[in-house]
């Protein structure tokens, strides 16, 4: 069962969702930043995970939605059908992947990065989405993120083993995506995007600080962060701990600084795109949470080397709850535009 893409033009990003739905949307016509999939997705977001029985790890803090949400909530936005799929076992999602491969379609996966042989983490993860553009007898072709080396390579048997993987945090084994619009179909310009900005900043912006969520997401997860930050490093865990964790947040698809970086870059273009007086403003006070996030990082990253790791922890704490209160603020005052703004148009 072999199968493969013509044309296919990959521009890996930062974040393996919007790099996966940009993808699939550029093989089909439409050409959007990462950024601007981001927001129309409705990214944007924070959600705190405890650790996995039985693993010593500590929790997980991400500043983005559930796996599959921003493709699905951007094309939801753009009026593109998404076919979503999720077989039972692993010769059906072959056929699937193949039948989709074959009318011309990008194929989104979720996998988990422990089984993909070009990853350099030996960590399980399977929320991690590629695209597929093409199978021959004994390889798979997948565009992935410009850190893991944009258009890459893999055994057909690596990728099986992570489509089919149910461990680590946030599985969806089998799970994939193809867009209805065939190569060359869609055509996106700015005049679709401007009406869809506000609404898109006004959905995510009420998520994130709609405290009926529960205390692992949105704000209140950010909360929860802090105030649990400086016991991560108990034992079992080692004191390689915040290192890792400021690793993580750095440069993870679904790190923290990452996202903020996209956001404040999509705030940037919603601002070109309409000309509102009141967005630059909204872009600064972003830009300013992506530089808090970076001093953050930096602070954890440093712990191992730190005279009083006590204290020194107990400051990240106060970094976090900080940052926790400019994106509350920032995002607060989006929420009163946008509300302004769709309830003019």
């Amino acid at each position: 069962m072999s199968a493969a893409l013509d044309g296919l033009r990959p521009e890996p990003g930062v974040h393996c969702e919007t790099t996966m739905l940009g993808t699939m949307l550029r093989h089909a016509g439409a050409e959007l930043s990462e950024a601007m999939l981001l927001g129309l997705g409705e990214g944007i977001d924070a959600q705190y995970f405890p650790p996995l029985p039985g693993v010593p790890a500590p929790p997980m803090l991400t500043g983005r939605t559930g796996p599959g949400l921003i493709a699905e909530r951007a094309c939801a936005a753009l009026g593109l059908g998404l076919t979503s799929l999720r077989e039972a076992d692993d010769a059906a999602a072959q056929a699937r992947a193949v039948e989709a491969l074959r009318a011309g379609r990008v194929v989104g996966v979720t996998v988990d990065i422990f089984h993909l042989d070009y990853f350099a983490s030996r960590n399980h993860f399977s929320a991690h989405c590629v695209a597929l553009h093409a199978l021959d007898d004994t390889t798979a072709y997948v565009v992935d993120t410009a850190q893991q080396g944009g258009a890459v390579e893999l055994p057909r048997e690596s990728l099986a083993r992570a489509r089919a993987s149910a461990v680590g945090f946030m599985p969806s084994p089998r799970q994939h995506w193809h867009l209805e619009a065939g190569p060359g179909a869609l055509r996106v310009g700015a005049a679709d995007l401007v009406p869809l900005l506000w609404p898109a900043v006004q959905g995510a912006a009420a998520r994130f600080l709609d405290p009926g969520r529960g205390a692992d997401r949105g704000i209140a997860a950010l909360r929860r962060a802090a105030e649990e930050l400086p016991g991560w490093g108990r034992p079992p865990r080692d004191a390689q701990t915040y290192p890792e964790v400021a690793r993580f947040w750095r440069y993870a698809g679904t790190g923290g600084t990452n996202f903020r970086g996209l956001y404040a870059a999509f705030l940037g273009e919603a601002r070109d795109l309409t000309g509102d007086p009141d967005l630059p403003a909204a872009v600064s006070a972003f830009e300013a949470v992506v530089a808090s996030w970076t001093e953050l990082v930096d602070h954890l990253a440093a712990h191992t080397g730190a005279p009083d790791r006590v204290t020194h922890l107990e400051e990240a704490a106060a970094r976090l709850h900080a940052v926790a209160d400019q994106e509350e603020a920032v995002l607060g005052r989006l929420l009163e535009l946008a509300r302004d703004r769709v309830r003019v148009r």
